[in-house]
């Protein structure tokens, strides 16, 4: 769908073509600076060079010559030295903006960029046998909002959970329990259990090699299928994605498959045989599997000298398995920077192999998160911040502000807001800043009612939800001529709401929600400016206040369609 926004732009390229002056091919437009009054400019220097007259000229030749057709939804034209700036037509592009939100509702923006195109998104990965900490939501959220953001694109995208089920570490977690014994609890209780056992057990085999290698025995053992070993990885998967679901649940989070390195097993014998057969690894006399002298990495194996396998060897055949299974054209793994290498070696040697040619193998990466005092958290340094804690922790946080903000709401609704404005903060204050950036964890700033908080774009929407069950109550209308709304907070208001498809675009191009994160602010803030300045239930005539109330229901709609993208409830009350 081609909305108003990019409408105009076409508009303005094909005027400008129609005078026959400048080829359509080096028609280029750009956004003008703050200061300048117009909302498109064609800067004149290149096709002024190839026209071989000066820049001022060729703009002020072009002004004149320009005429804007009829029912445009370009206002003026002018010059203005070297460019020429264009500005809309503020009724008509009310009219336009209205009515494509009217239609969309909350699926305002969506585009169909990636139809019949698949795209595969890695994301969340738990670890088996542990609790989801915040290294994990970051990863979980990210993903989950690049999930929303291609879908609204049109593409077909399947979200994989890559589970920690296997592999050297694994068999840790077996020893352990083989040592101690399963605990006796369930959910996170249970986890934590599990990760005791754990730590004690590696801190144990640091001076006592022969539980190292009890580690690595169980880990063959699950490789070789061995019934018991078997048994006990069931139960570490069930009991964890059962924990994990709960705060999925909680985030929103809808994934669409959980394959853990388990699921790659079989396929694994054939990794390490094809690697050879390219030539692209060398098999060492102790048996080790090598890749060296690939694209200037650092050498790496594919196999131990023992035939267990590795994170590499599993990850391969996890490319592969994606490629044969659903044709995407791109792979998009959401993983911390750490593992910047990793990914760097699996995305060549997988095009080494021959495999994924014409295919993008991306790796979107993310920062540290950090407590209020600067410090990461971590589980050595003791200041870890585990999921479930996390957000209860919001949650009660929320449920203060809300029983400060608006007590006479009925307790069961003070608890879903709290619950979406806690959670929502957790979310927010993730995706409001590139993902390549650290974040911290400031409860003041997250919980804000004021600045760049979800709080406050929650608030907003349900302020705009409020005005309009005033306007019910009094039996005002709620469509009306979208061409009254001519004031400046009017206009600046409907111009950013006709930007959410560029900026889902961009977010999708980006691989950055807080583009969309940034939209939904300054969306905010347009509204605040609007609302202070354009009396909405009290206007001038009853047309100006439908056509108010139409710009408000649009703002609502755009806003939670906004929020929903990033994975954001946006309460009808607060």
């Amino acid at each position: 769908m081609d909305y108003a926004l990019e409408r105009f732009t076409e508009e303005v390229k094909a005027v400008i073509a129609a005078t026959g002056r400048v080829p359509l091919a080096l028609i280029e437009t750009a956004t003008p600076k703050p200061n300048i009054p117009a909302d498109l400019a064609f800067p004149a220097f290149r096709a002024a060079k190839e026209l071989k007259v000066p820049p001022p000229q060729l703009a002020a030749e072009l002004a004149a010559a320009i005429s804007i057709p009829e029912r445009s939804l370009i206002g003026k034209v002018e010059a203005a030295g070297p460019f020429l700036n264009f500005s809309m037509h503020p009724q008509r592009m009310a009219e336009a903006v209205l009515a494509e939100i009217t239609a969309g509702a909350e699926g305002y923006g969506r585009q169909a960029d990636g139809a019949g195109k698949a795209i595969v998104i890695d994301y969340s990965a738990p670890n088996i046998a542990k609790r989801m900490h915040v290294g994990h939501i970051r990863s979980t959220i990210i993903g989950q909002s690049l999930v929303n953001i291609f879908r609204a694109l049109g593409y077909s995208v399947v979200g994989d959970n890559h589970l920690g089920d296997w592999g050297k570490q694994f068999g840790v977690v077996l020893a352990s329990i083989a040592q101690d014994g399963r605990p006796d609890a369930e959910g996170e209780a249970a986890l934590e259990a599990l990760e005791a056992q754990y730590s004690r057990y590696a801190a144990a085999a640091k001076d006592r090699p022969e539980l190292d290698d009890e580690a690595r025995r169980w880990s063959l053992l699950l490789e070789q299928g061995d019934a018991h070993a078997r048994d006990l990885w069931q139960w570490c998967v069930d009991l964890t994605m059962r924990a994990a679901q709960r705060n999925y649940d909680r985030l929103g989070v809808h994934i669409d498959h959980a394959y853990g390195e388990s699921f790659y097993e079989t396929m694994l014998p054939g990794v390490i045989s094809e690697a050879l057969e390219h030539g692209v690894a060398f098999r060492e006399e102790g048996g080790a599997v090598v890749i060296e002298n690939l694209s200037s990495l650092p050498t790496f194996l594919l196999q131990r000298s023992d035939g267990g396998t590795l994170y590499m060897t599993r990850d391969v055949a996890t490319v592969l398995f994606r490629l044969k299974e659903f044709h995407p054209s791109r792979i998009v793994y959401v993983i911390g920077e750490p593992q910047a290498l990793h990914m760097r070696q699996l995305f060549a040697l997988t095009k080494a192999m021959g495999y994924g040619q014409g295919v993008d193998l991306v790796h979107v990466a993310f920062g540290t998160v950090f407590d209020a005092s600067g410090q990461p958290l971590s589980t050595r340094r003791g200041n870890m911040v585990y999921l479930e804690s996390l957000l209860d922790e919001a949650v009660a946080r929320a449920r203060a502000v809300v029983e400060k903000k608006s007590p006479e709401l009925p307790e069961d609704e003070k608890a879903a807001v709290a619950e979406s404005v806690g959670v929502g903060a957790v979310v927010y204050n993730d995706l409001y800043q590139d993902t390549k950036r650290n974040i911290t964890l400031d409860w003041e700033r997250m919980l804000a009612t004021e600045g760049n908080s979800a709080t406050y774009l929650q608030y907003s929407h349900a302020r705009c939800r409020s005005i309009l069950r005033r306007a019910a109550e009094e039996g005002a209308a709620v469509q009306g001529d979208a061409s009254l709304l001519t004031h400046p907070a009017e206009t600046g208001l409907i111009k950013h709401l006709a930007r959410l498809p560029e900026a889902l675009r961009e977010a999708g191009a980006r691989y950055a929600p807080f583009v969309i994160a940034d939209w939904c602010y300054t969306t905010a803030r347009e509204f605040g400016v609007f609302f202070e300045q354009c009396p909405v239930l009290k206007a001038e005539s009853a047309d100006l206040r439908a056509a108010r109330l139409a710009l408000v229901a649009a703002t609502a709609h755009a806003l939670k369609a906004g929020l929903g993208l990033l994975g954001i409830r946006a309460p009808e009350r607060m």
